[in-house]
This record gives structure tokens, C-alpha cells and sequence, in this order.
């Protein structure tokens, strides 16, 4: 986990210092060539600044230890801060969309120049390396920090992409296409900010874990010597990780320690094949007819 939140914090870096760059870029060219396209996108890199700082804070924070006041540590910070970024995203996409329509229904024209190409390309290229760069840490430490970088990297690809169409159309004279690109790249902002607070919430709302992770928690289970049968089984998440909650029947006539003997087993057997497992909770039922408790 330590590794997970210094590759977290490694990744916020080089995202703060890069987008700076392309923020002042864009919204230099922009401006002085009037492409709303080209400033959505340079507002879209603002946004990616603050997503950058706020997964070096949230990582940083997610790092800390557990406490008396936190018995299973933080690492939920990681999902309240992917949900303030996917807030601040869709916040500054409703900024980009008014921009964008103003300029579609007055008709304003922008100013064609090769310093507007150069700054889309330049975004394509440096975006199309982050985001491999990204995805490859996220597929070793799977962090949903992590993985809302390399999705906003990969939105800028197409964002620059548009952009990028945009100005070239300009040359035949298709203005509008320059304030409709402008919309769809803050409509694409909304919704990929929709994505990163739905995915976040689920933790967040202490979701369980999917049903195909169960059925191999349970499956682990029902290799155990002494149980008869598994009540239920429940993931609870905490950050990235789970506290498992196993309810198993066992021979009504075991004692007490061939009882806890069982518990002990599922608890070892499952922290040591599961890595995303924390903690494990195991109750022990008589194999009786009874209602799940």
C-alpha cells in the first residue's frame, strides 16, 4: 500500500507540472486567436492542475497510518478526494459550455494560426504519453486516484483531438464548428466527472463488493475443513481495500476453541490469497435451522 500511495503522489507531480505548461499555452493561443475550442481546452488543463494537486493530497493523505480515531486507517481520503475532483470537472464544464454556446449563437470567428495547431499537437502528444504512462502504474497498484488521471489524460487526447479539427475546419470557413467543439468537450468533461463521483460514491456509501469477487471469497470458504455451510458473506470497503464479513455454520457439537480453530483458518487462508482483503470478521453458527442473523 505504501508503494500504491508514493506512485499516487508521483504521478500527481509530473501531472501538476505538465499541465501548468499546457494550461498556459492554451489559454495564451487561445485567447489571442479567439478559439473557444482552444480555451475550453485551456480551462479543461486548469481543471487538470487542481485534479493533479488534489490526488497528491489525497494519496498523502490515504498514506497515513491507522489511529485510535481511525481503526481501519484513511484510505478513503482517496475516494473523497476523487470526488472533489469530479466535482471541480463538471463545475468548470458548465463555465466552458456557456462560453461555447455564447460563441456559437454570435457567430465570433477565431483567428486561424499555426501557433493554434501547434498547441493542439503539442497537448496530443504530451497527453497520449502521460496516459500510457498513467495507465501502466495504475494496472500495478489499482487506485482510483490513479485511474481518474489516466481517464482525464485520455479525455484530453480527444479534447485536443477536436480541438484540433476545429481549427483546421476553420479554414473552409466553418466557424460554428469551433463553438460546437467547445460543447462537446465540456459535455464530455460532465461526463466523465459523472463517472469518477459514481465510482468513488460506491465506497464511499460502503458498497458491497461485487458479486463475482463474493463467490470467490466464498468459494475459499467452503474449502475449509469443519464448515458445513456459509449464511452469508459481506465486503465491506475501506479505501482500496475490504473488511470481510463471514457468517459460516459448523457442526453443532464442536467446542468452543474447534470453533475459533475454524474462524482462525478462514481469516488466515483469506488474508493470505486475497490482497485486497484488510481484515477479516468471521462468526461461527450451529449447523440448526435459524434465521440469518
Amino acid at each position: 500500500m505504501d508503494e500504491k500511495y508514493k506512485a499516487g503522489k508521483k504521478v500527481a507531480r509530473l501531472g501538476i507540472v505538465t499541465n501548468i505548461l499546457l494550461l498556459a499555452a492554451k489559454l495564451v493561443v487561445g485567447y489571442m486567436s479567439r478559439s473557444q475550442a482552444m480555451i475550453a481546452d485551456g480551462y479543461n488543463s486548469v481543471g487538470d492542475v487542481f485534479a493533479s494537486a488534489v490526488t497528491y493530497a489525497g494519496s498523502s493523505y490515504a498514506s497515513k497510518p491507522r489511529d485510535e480515531d481511525h481503526a481501519w486507517g484513511h484510505g478513503k481520503a482517496e475516494y473523497i478526494a476523487s470526488m472533489i475532483i469530479g466535482f471541480a470537472m463538471m463545475a468548470m464544464a458548465v463555465y466552458t459550455i456557456i462560453s461555447s454556446v455564447h460563441s456559437l449563437f454570435e457567430g465570433a470567428a477565431l483567428t486561424f494560426s499555426y501557433w493554434l495547431v501547434s498547441a493542439a499537437v503539442l497537448t496530443l502528444c504530451v497527453k497520449a504519453c502521460l496516459y500510457v504512462y498513467t495507465t501502466k502504474v495504475n494496472s500495478q497498484y489499482n487506485s482510483i486516484l490513479i485511474r481518474a488521471n489516466a481517464q482525464d489524460h485520455r479525455n484530453d487526447m480527444f479534447v485536443a483531438t477536436g480541438t484540433l479539427a476545429a481549427v483546421l475546419l476553420s479554414l473552409t470557413g466553418a466557424y460554428w464548428v469551433d463553438g460546437a467543439v467547445g460543447i462537446g468537450i465540456s459535455c464530455w468533461i460532465v461526463y466523465t466527472g459523472f463517472g469518477i463521483m459514481k465510482d468513488a460514491s460506491k465506497v464511499l456509501m460502503d458498497s458491497n463488493a461485487s458479486v463475482d469477487m463474493l463467490r470467490k471469497y466464498e468459494d475459499e470458504i467452503e474449502m475449509i475443513d469443519g464448515v458445513d455451510h456459509i449464511d452469508s458473506v459481506v465486503a465491506m470497503p475501506v479505501g482500496a481495500t475490504y473488511i470481510l464479513i463471514a457468517k459460516v455454520s459448523v457442526d453443532r457439537n464442536l467446542s468452543v476453541m474447534e470453533g475459533h480453530a475454524i474462524s482462525k483458518r478462514i481469516e488466515q487462508l483469506l488474508l493470505e490469497k486475497q490482497q485486497e482483503i484488510e481484515d477479516v470478521i468471521v462468526h461461527i453458527n450451529p449447523d440448526l435451522p435459524h434465521q440469518e442473523e
